[in-house]
């Protein structure tokens, strides 16, 4: 297996979402593994638990990230063995972004085997520098690693909760805060008026992704293989979706960012970033309602007792989210306009009972 793409910087040059190998069924990974060289696996303890039995030998050496700090990640790499042939990473995005960092220090071919399809690291090449829970630099100044292609098995990723594979579509769904911004921004003069028919189709598209996934759902409502797929495909065609008309930026990444650094504390990323996105549609008067719709129909978890985050950790990020967005130029309402006082206790209500 030749290595893919790669490098410690231009992170920019990496391979298009859109041209990734993404193999998908039933055991993949026990097939492909029993075919794999010497190999290092990248995991975390409950997704190597999980993705264990379907191996089908052992590899060289295991390391179990617990955060994607550079410092933490060069002492992960150079804690396994340097004579391996493969990296293959095994997890969620933690695990995934650690694995892409591995086989970028030890220059060897990378295999992607998701236990959960709930974000973009899936079908990105580019390992952002952490320093501690803060992002440091740029795309451009950031490594990346072109995996040589993924394994959907099937069977590893529906062993895992429901709701850490729907979080991918809260992901993607999340878009809808480029739009309530836009448009806020539009009727506060502050950007030309919106092209209502780029918002339109980025509507329509949104709307086809909660019907399709409904329609793959077995008839008590769980997720089938055709559920896995369907998260899959729709995370791989997001780049190519995603509004880039000026005017369009939102803050509900950000908005995740600002909260776990002020908390010292990590969410699921694909849920938190739809909770991001419900609060700015919210104060951009943006109709959230459509949006919560169509997250309930994708069954991704939204409301922040249900996802874990308490009423004083959010009105903390909440006041922490305008100075963070100013120091990093980030032209957000929840810059511009803050939830705070009377408007924080009604904002809570609305997010813990619609």
């Amino acid at each position: 297996m030749e290595k893919s793409g790669r490098g410690w910087s231009h992170g920019s040059r990496m391979k298009p979402a859109a041209e990734y190998d993404i193999r998908y069924g039933s055991g993949l990974l026990r097939n492909e593994s029993a075919a794999w060289p010497r190999y290092l696996v990248v995991s975390t303890p409950s997704a190597y638990r999980t993705a264990q039995p379907y191996l089908s030998q052992e590899p060289a050496g295991v390391a179990y990230a617990a955060w994607l700090d550079f410092s933490y990640q060069q002492e992960l790499s150079n804690s396994l063995p340097d004579d391996a042939e493969l990296v293959v990473g095994l997890g969620g995005g933690l695990a995934l972004d650690a694995a892409k960092y591995v086989a970028l220090y030890k220059d060897l071919p990378l295999i992607m085997a998701p236990t959960i399809v709930s974000t973009g690291a899936i079908i990105h090449g580019v390992v952002a520098k952490w320093e501690g829970r803060k992002i440091i630099g740029s795309l451009d100044d950031w490594p990346w690693v072109d995996c040589d292609h993924v394994l959907v098995d099937d069977d590893v990723v529906l062993a895992a909760p429901y709701y850490l594979n729907t979080a991918g579509l809260g992901d993607i769904l999340c878009g809808y805060a480029g739009i309530a911004e836009w448009q806020w921004r539009s009727r506060n003069g502050l950007t030309p008026p919106c092209d209502e028919a780029v918002i339109a189709a980025v509507s329509e598209h949104h709307e086809k992704i909660a019907g399709g996934f409904e329609k793959t759902l077995d008839t008590h409502g769980d997720l089938t293989a055709n559920s896995v797929h369907h998260i899959m495909r729709c995370m791989q065609e997001r780049d190519a979706r995603t509004l880039q008309q000026p005017g369009t930026e939102s803050g509900d990444h950000p908005f995740w960012l600002a909260l776990e650094l002020v908390n010292d504390k990590g969410w699921i990323h694909g849920e938190m970033v739809a909770l991001g996105a419900i609060i700015i549609s919210w104060q951009c008067d943006a109709q959230p309602e459509t949006l919560i719709e169509r997250l309930d129909r994708c069954k991704v978890r939204r409301r922040p007792t249900e996802i874990g985050l308490s009423r004083e950790e959010l009105r903390k990020g909440l006041a922490f989210v305008p100075g963070y967005m100013a120091e990093r130029n980030i032209d957000s309402i929840l810059r511009h306009k803050p939830v705070t006082a009377s408007q924080f206790d009604a904002l809570w209500n609305f997010l813990e009972t619609c």
